[in-house]
């Protein structure tokens, strides 16, 4: 019996027409063919030993090739594995061939590129070279991608660099093939990334390493470059391999969004400021016109009903001039314009205690008031937003409210409350519901001075609010 006789490949593909065409290239090759369709299928198979080939699609009607390599490898210990798939997506690959895959192949296959693979996969299968063949296939992978795939060894100099890299860095493989990959990170990451790698190599802890992230890299013309970059480890390769992504269309729009959203803010508050002094020099004198005639009219009037139905009728006036100061200080709190943040919050705290009952105490560092407009406005309806909260949830007769550094460059504002409190774990569900928390206003006027809002709390414990904000955001 001849080698080839002796051989025989197990394949997995659910799809007639793939399935037909790689087992006719197979067999015209000599090799003995057990095709399958399915997971199920597969997994029950008893003669793991029989196969020096297994191929498997990567997306079976029952499950993908990811889910349950490891459990194949263990039963087919001495077979060499191939994926094919319709997919074309780097980290699949990368990830195939970290798992020790034979080869990768993206349908439609070619006929003769997957007929000299099998007999290669067969010659380095005797010859005991699976190493030099992945990864000659894995640098064919690099070059192909759409992303700029770049790999370095443990000692961070470049060991490939595919087109999509040259494009994006302005080097050629040729020139920078070699040279430290550090050459690519801006000062002053440039000067300590060797200590980087070190560090993972002895620790194995790394922000970057298994994680995508975004930062900067540095062009040929020294450009700063804004990146995703996803960077696994590929210990059996001695290899760090990344996959970068050039994101700076996608930051040129964050950019616009928040200027535009910036701009509407602005414009918002442009208007509540003049809604607001429509009230104040309009509306509210005008009511205060027909309060002085309606006392020039009671002085005439002696029958007693109608004293009291101009009684009546003043008293209503007085309702309606206290209601149009206060939404008027609502919508455009001149106090905050005028004397800063520390002074209109305790005019917010008085006018809580006057209006719900609502004891606020108030531990302020006037020392870090901003002064930036936009930012005083943010933080003023922020914390008005969350009182506002403590007063229809937290079923609470006091708060407090402190502002305090925490740096030369962020300050931080706390308001907490002894009310019934809450289970963080419901606080996504909170957020969205109508008529609930409001939190999703607030973190979006965060959002225009570049701020951070988060909650502490638990039942029966009250609530902390924490805002974090640039001592000067405009």
């Amino acid at each position: 019996m001849s080698d080839q006789e002796r051989l025989s490949v197990l394949l997995a593909e659910p799809d007639p027409e793939s399935r037909l065409q790689i087992i006719q290239i197979i067999s015209a090759e000599g090799f003995q063919v057990d095709a399958v369709e399915t997971r199920e299928q597969l997994m029950s198979r008893e003669n793991w030993s029989d196969y020096f080939l297994i191929i498997l699609e990567h997306e079976l009607p029952d499950g993908n090739t990811d889910e349950f390599l490891p459990e194949i490898q263990q039963q087919a210990k001495n077979a060499e594995l191939m994926i094919i798939t319709s997919r074309s997506e780097v980290q699949s690959m990368v990830l195939a061939f970290r798992n020790e895959i034979a080869d990768y192949f993206i349908k439609p296959i070619d006929r003769e590129l997957f007929r000299n693979s099998v007999q290669r996969i067969r010659t380095e299968r005797a010859v005991s070279s699976k190493l030099r063949q992945t990864q000659a296939q894995l640098n064919a992978i690099v070059e192909s991608a759409i992303e700029a795939v770049i790999t370095i060894n443990r000692r961070g100099i470049i060991q490939s660099f595919n087109s999509a890299a040259e494009k994006m860095f302005g080097y050629s493989a040729a020139e920078i093939i070699g040279q430290n990959v550090s050459l690519l990170t801006p000062h002053p990451i440039r000067e300590h990334h060797d200590q980087f790698i070190t560090q993972y190599l002895e620790t194995g802890i790394s922000y970057i390493v298994g994680a995508r992230r975004e930062l900067q890299a540095s062009h040929r013309d020294g450009t700063l470059i804004p990146i995703e970059l996803s960077v696994t480890d590929l210990p059996q390769f001695e290899i760090f391999a990344g996959i970068i992504a050039d994101i700076s269309e996608r930051k040129q729009g964050e950019k616009k969004q928040a200027e535009l959203s910036r701009a509407v803010a602005v414009a918002a508050q442009q208007e509540r400021r003049q809604l607001a002094n429509i009230l104040h020099d309009h509306l509210q004198q005008l009511l205060i016109g027909v309060r002085i005639h309606l006392g020039i009219a009671r002085k005439g009037v002696h029958s007693e009903s109608e004293k009291l139905t101009l009684a009546r009728a003043d008293e209503l006036l007085n309702q309606s001039i206290e209601v149009t100061r206060s939404l008027t200080a609502e919508l455009n709190p001149v106090v905050l314009h005028e004397e800063g943040l520390p002074m209109a919050l305790e005019w917010l705290a008085h006018n809580m205690q006057e209006r719900y009952n609502l004891t606020v105490a108030l531990d302020l560092d006037q020392a870090v008031s901003p002064q930036a407009e936009l930012t005083k406005i943010v933080l003023y309806e922020c914390v008005r937003e969350i009182l506002f909260n403590v007063v229809k949830h937290a079923q609470a007769t006091h708060a407090q409210v402190g502002m305090h550094s925490i740096s030369n460059q962020e300050l931080e504002i706390t308001v907490s409350d002894d009310g019934v409190g809450f289970d963080l774990q419901q606080f996504d569900q909170q957020k969205t519901e109508p008529g609930g928390m409001g939190l999703s206003n607030i973190e979006y006027r965060l959002s225009l001075i570049n701020g951070k809002f988060w909650l502490d709390s638990s039942p029966g414990q009250g609530t902390k609010a924490h805002i974090i904000a640039a001592r000067e955001s405009d």
